[in-house]
């Protein structure tokens, strides 16, 4: 575990640990073989999903990982996906790397860090939805804590993982609050067992880990999240290249499955949490855990919804400028990247023809996704919603 001291001025030592944000997570040269395409047989080839089963915001990953039906309708017959599990969104990152996976699912700033790598050249497809900060950017403290306020953290140990949107939404939050903390670096799980200890003060952390502590564990509370902020969260689906130009029916299928497993994600919530709860890395969770770290919004904020549900980067507006303005130049501005993803790192283009082909073989429009009720109703239109 690392330990340094978050300074707002632009001292030397300031800047320098503010340019060792997610450096964790910055992709580097393994001197591996890159580029292969999962795994070749003789009845047909393999492709490796990196997801995140802690990060509920991609959760149509699981659905699709535990509905075999959904995919099996849409890849090409001599195709086959296997899933690859990670902790969080830095490992995924690199694997695809290395060429081990060929798809992700993880927060916003793994996502950018992949695409900007060169090893194994990959491009930004679709959004794995996105938040007004109520997903990713939560933080809490152990329940009997005085800290009330955000403001309260000034000059205690505050638990973070870099690599991910919490300390990005930490940076912010503490920029916009004038004050300095000790940030102790560490990982999600960690977070929770030393809050649960009393070895840090307070810790930033994405659902449904939060939920659980605070709802079944009850051993924390929320605190503030990135909606008090105007700080947003997303989740990004990056895709190497070599699959989007060498095996483009195999893309869309995968696009196509996302799309269906999104609209579940959106508009059928005890079908969602019924497939959720197939996972085996969550066999901890409780339903109503998991059910707060989906659709139910922390109760601190006041109308402010849990989840928006958005593949299209390119129509929802504020987690596109996010995903390809404002974080892209924040990390470039921390130092974790040398110059923001080019514009050719991000494709729409799958996602795309993916709606297109769907809109033909299903009776509701792929360009709708929305916080609709779980009658399955198809929600609100994206881009009209993101305006």
């Amino acid at each position: 575990m690392t330990q340094n001291n978050h300074r707002r001025s632009k001292e030397a030592g300031s800047n320098t640990t503010r340019r060792r944000f997610l450096q964790t997570a910055t992709v580097a040269g393994t001197g591996l073989a890159t580029g292969c395409l999962g795994v070749a047989s003789g009845t047909g080839t393999t492709l490796t999903m990196g997801y995140q089963p802690f990060s509920a915001h991609a959760w149509e990953a699981l659905v699709m990982k535990h509905d075999d039906d959904l995919v099996d309708r849409h890849l090409p017959d001599d195709y086959s996906l296997e899933w690859q599990s990670a902790l969080q969104g830095s490992v995924i990152a690199n694997r695809i790397s290395v060429g081990k996976n060929q798809v992700g699912w993880m927060g916003d700033m793994p996502a950018l860090v992949t695409i900007a790598q060169t090893e194994t050249p990959a491009s930004l497809v679709g959004l794995a939805n996105w938040s007004h900060g109520q997903q990713c950017n939560l933080l809490i403290v152990p329940q009997d804590s005085p800290i009330e306020q955000t403001a309260d953290i000034a000059g205690k140990s505050v638990g973070v993982t870099t690599g991910s949107c919490t300390h990005r939404y930490l940076l912010q939050v503490l920029d916009a609050e004038g004050i300095d903390v000790q940030i102790e670096d560490t990982s999600i799980s960690t977070i929770l067992a030393n809050l649960r200890e009393g070895r840090i003060a307070a810790g930033l952390g994405w659902e449904p880990s939060v939920a659980k502590s605070v709802f079944q564990d009850d051993l924390t509370r929320y605190v503030s999240t990135g909606a008090e902020y105007n700080v947003i969260d997303a989740g990004g689906i990056p895709m190497t290249d070599d699959l989007i130009e060498n095996h483009y029916e195999a893309a869309k299928g995968i696009m196509k499955a996302e799309l269906e497993a999104t609209r579940i994600q959106a508009t059928d919530h005890q079908r969602t949490l019924d497939l959720v709860q197939e996972e085996d890395d969550l066999r901890y969770f409780n339903r109503s855990s998991l059910n707060w770290g989906e659709y139910r919004p922390p109760p601190i904020v006041e109308n402010v919804e849990r989840l928006q549900f958005a593949t299209d980067f390119e129509r929802a507006t504020e987690p596109g400028r996010l995903m390809k303005q404002t974080a892209p130049q924040f990390l470039t501005d921390q130092g974790a990247l040398d110059a923001p993803p080019a514009d050719d790192r991000y494709k729409p283009g799958v996602l795309d023809d993916a709606a297109a082909e769907l809109a033909d073989e299903v009776e509701w429009s792929p360009r709708q996704a929305g916080n609709g009720s779980s009658n399955g109703s198809a929600g609100t239109n994206v881009s009209e919603a993101m305006r």
